[in-house]
């Protein structure tokens, strides 16, 4: 595990088969989650839901997704998170509404 702590956001990750994570930047909720191919942070619009019930964004909660291509080298993992914070900050990041119904009614 590793412990991220500075002036913008806080957290820790794990780098093992998977790359998880999880942590709060200004107020809001964050998790990062892997797939085989990519590295995703999310963060909860819901100022009220715990970083840990994340992922969400989409479904049960709007939010801001950022996506970047696997990696398990730890300076690129945090490089990843660096940018995805500063977008944050910035009003950069795409955001994603949440689903208000079920998929079968799209």
């Amino acid at each position: 595990m590793i412990k991220l702590n500075n002036e913008n956001y806080c957290g820790e990750i794990n780098i093992d088969s998977k790359v998880t994570g999880y942590g709060e930047v200004q107020g809001y909720s964050w998790c990062l989650s892997s797939t085989s191919t990519t590295i995703v942070i999310e963060i909860a619009e819901d100022q009220s839901i715990d970083s840990k019930s994340l992922p969400l964004v989409g479904y049960g909660c709007g939010g801001w997704v950022y996506e970047q291509p696997l990696t398990k080298n730890e300076n690129d993992i945090l490089a990843i998170i660096n940018t995805a914070m500063m977008l944050f900050r910035d009003n950069k990041m795409t955001y994603f509404p949440a689903v208000t119904c079920s998929c079968s009614d799209l």
